[in-house]
């Protein structure tokens, strides 16, 4: 062995006295071929060198310039959405997002949502979870955000911010901007306030550049001045708004049971519909009105009204619903139809609950993050509601079936054609029983604005010498032409869009509605079916001529319910005062069904229970608010509800520093929300369809 071994060695070291250098193996090699070679080495460095460089251009992106973000929760719904479902309404086929987030809380699905409420007829569907793959939850919004925006400038009122939450400085959330740096924010029915803060503490109101508000509001007693009323843009508007009613989708059940349109014809002092003025016809296509009108206008009114339970089982039962009273009507309230999400244990849907495990990373990019889980043979998957009895839960508060709070900031879109020779047309919108009009002459074209009482009320004045009874403007609608109008009251501001256009007018369109009535004491007005106001809060006239409405459609403005305490119900009302009030257990409930009583209205005592409350905002803070303000946590609600998720985690002392206030501080912001490049794609047809309607800016 030693020896074979020995021999061997002598070998291998003879070989090697024998091969050439690697200089010398260089040095013999064609010319060619050592360019060949030179080409080979010369690729895989710079190949390696860009692997790296593109490594390290991507790290610096994501930390400087911009990163993806997934929405995880429904906070900034229906404007982001975070896990939801995506449906189609089984009787008027409107489409509407219903929140699940939920379904996600735990690493298996300990509930599950098998239902919703569409936000345009009210009809409770029931989801087809086994059969139905679009019925399934979707992931949230994938979108982008700019962390260079504020690096360069700082951030603007109404963005869409991505910050730090300073109760988890390790977590990432999103809302939108609201309160800036050394103001007092303060929240009244609804509407927000500014007041910047004075050195003095002189309680001087002021603007900031570029932004158009209206008068100080000062509170009965002169005890508490809230600043200026804080108005949205046009586009901020548009973004932010929520879908009450669009005639273009119709319920086939409640034609058929004769169910009574929510538009109606009317006139001043009559108790039933004329039959004399505008002609009312329902499809499976939409609503359309037309009329002759003579020389009096003739008025169409949107009633705010659906079927109750009972009247939709009739209407489905194929029997008849004509007995219902045409001027029934309703208030509009802060409904959100992604919170209204039926849910029940997911023990009663399945055997093996959906989780998280075996999902592939193709299966998240197409909008499923659990797996589907195998469902009870019990499970009547798209069947009646009913099968869960009791057991079946509305939304997180337990009363999402409608909402709580009375919204009079409306939006409405009317797509309106007109013969020619007719003389006017008008819109209107109603408001604690003032009505605020925008009135055409068809024959010049020319809009004018008015805010009708008693008596008529002035807009902001232009200067102190000048008053501003009636704004003016030029536009393209007159008599003969055909055109997409949207009118607006909200904010304390009337706007107005002519085929997406906005409008500009040649005085202030803004106004304080404090020199109307008492803040403390606003509330809607009923003056009977003849002069229903807010039991009516949406008209359409024409005088001297033939129209044609080819669709209404009414959107609400957003509603901040005024709060500062995350630990109790959202709401405005003084729920203990209220029921000291009145000698017992106020319910939500019952002040859900007082929006629906017009003749008890002016007897609720909860329109003067409504809380207003005001956050001082310092140097370098910030004061986000979410989209969808029942179910946001944020700076309202946050300061000290979430320590137990973050303090004693960190063995730095300051990183809950702020877990206690109700700001963001400039050092937690991360930057701008600028756009959702993937929402979730469609299953059917065919898996993976873009759903190319979401992809856009985030307003």
């Amino acid at each position: 062995m030693s020896e074979t071994a020995a021999t061997a060695t002598d070998t291998t070291a003879a070989d090697n006295l024998s091969e050439p250098s690697p200089q010398e193996a260089w040095d013999k090699m064609p010319l060619l071929q050592q360019r060949a070679a030179v080409f080979r080495v010369q690729c895989g460095r710079e190949t390696a060198e860009a692997f790296v460089v593109a490594f390290v251009l991507a790290l610096l992106f994501r930390a400087f310039i911009a990163e993806a973000f997934v929405i995880p929760t429904g906070s900034m719904a229906p404007s982001l959405m975070g896990a939801h479902k995506d449906i189609f309404c089984d009787q008027c086929n409107q489409q509407f997002p219903i929140g699940a987030s939920l379904e996600y809380r735990e690493p298996s699905t300990e509930n599950v949502v098998v239902g919703g409420i569409c936000p345009n007829c009210r009809h409770v569907n029931s989801l087809d979870l086994k059969n139905n793959p679009d019925d399934a939850t979707f992931s949230g919004d994938r979108i982008l955000v700019s962390k260079f925006a504020y690096a360069i400038s700082d951030p603007d009122r109404w963005d869409v911010i991505v910050f730090k939450v300073p109760v988890n400085p390790k977590q990432n959330y999103i809302k939108r901007l609201v309160g800036l740096p050394n103001e007092t924010l303060s929240i009244m029915h609804g509407d927000v306030y500014a007041l910047p803060n004075s050195p003095t503490n002189d309680n001087e109101p002021g603007n900031r550049e570029g932004e158009n508000n209206g008068g100080d509001i000062t509170l009965s007693g002169g005890s508490q001045s809230l600043g200026n009323i804080l108005r949205k843009p046009p586009e901020k508007l548009l973004a932010m708004q929520h879908l009450v009613y669009d005639s273009n989708h119709q319920a086939a059940a409640l034609i058929e049971a004769d169910y009574p349109a929510r538009l109606q014809p009317w006139r001043p002092g009559l108790t039933t519909p004329p039959e004399d003025s505008w002609d009312v016809t329902r499809t499976d296509a939409g609503l359309t009105a037309t009329v002759d009108a003579a020389e009096d206008a003739e008025w169409l009114r949107y009633y705010h009204r659906w079927p109750t339970r009972d009247e939709w089982e009739r209407a489905e039962a194929g029997l008849s619903l004509a007995n219902v009273d045409p001027y029934r009507g309703r208030l509009i309230t802060d409904f959100y139809a992604y919170d209204a999400y039926l849910f029940v244990d997911s023990d009663r849907v399945y055997d093996l609950k959906p989780s998280p495990r075996g999902v592939s990373r193709l299966q998240r990019m197409m909008g499923q993050t659990r797996s589907d889980g195998v469902f009870k043979p019990t499970y009547q998957s798209g069947g009646d509601l009913g099968q869960f009895r009791n057991h079946l839960q509305y939304g997180g508060t337990g009363y999402a079936g409608d909402g709580v709070h009375w919204v009079g900031d409306l939006l409405v879109t009317a797509d309106v054609e007109t013969a020619a020779g007719a003389k006017t047309l008008t819109m209107e919108i109603v408001e604690a029983g003032i009505q605020y009009r925008c009135t055409f002459d068809l024959a010049s074209g020319e809009a004018t604005l008015s805010i009708e009482d008693d008596e008529p009320k002035l807009f902001d004045a232009v200067d102190s010498k000048i008053s501003n009874p009636n704004p003016t403007a030029s536009t393209p609608v007159t008599a003969g032409s055909r055109h997409q109008i949207r009118f607006s009251n909200c904010d304390n501001e009337l706007l107005l869009w002519v085929d997406d256009e906005v409008i500009a007018f040649n005085t202030p369109t803004t106004f304080n509605a404090a020199n109307f009535t008492n803040p403390r004491d606003t509330r809607p007005v009923y003056d009977g079916k003849g002069n229903p106001l807010d039991a009516s809060p949406v008209g359409i006239a024409v005088q001297g001529g033939t129209a044609t409405l080819h669709q209404l459609k009414i959107d609400r403005d957003k509603y901040y319910i005024a709060t500062k305490d995350g630990n109790s119900r959202m709401l405005d009302y003084d729920m203990p005062g209220l029921s000291e009030f009145a000698g017992s257990v106020v319910r939500v409930e019952e002040i859900q069904a007082v929006m629906g009583e017009p003749d008890i209205w002016d007897q609720f005592p909860g329109w003067a229970s409504r809380r207003v409350v005001s956050f001082p905002i310092g140097e370098d803070q910030f004061f986000p608010m979410g989209d969808n303000s029942p179910e946001s946590l944020d700076a309202r609600c946050w300061a000290g509800t979430k320590e137990r998720f973050g303090r004693n985690r960190s063995v730095d002392p300051d990183a809950y520093l702020f877990s206690d206030a109700s700001y963001v501080p400039r050092d937690l912001l991360v930057g701008k929300a600028l756009a959702i490049f993937w929402p979730h794609p469609w299953r059917s047809p065919v898996p993976f369809t873009p759903n190319l309607q979401r992809m856009r800016l985030i307003r």
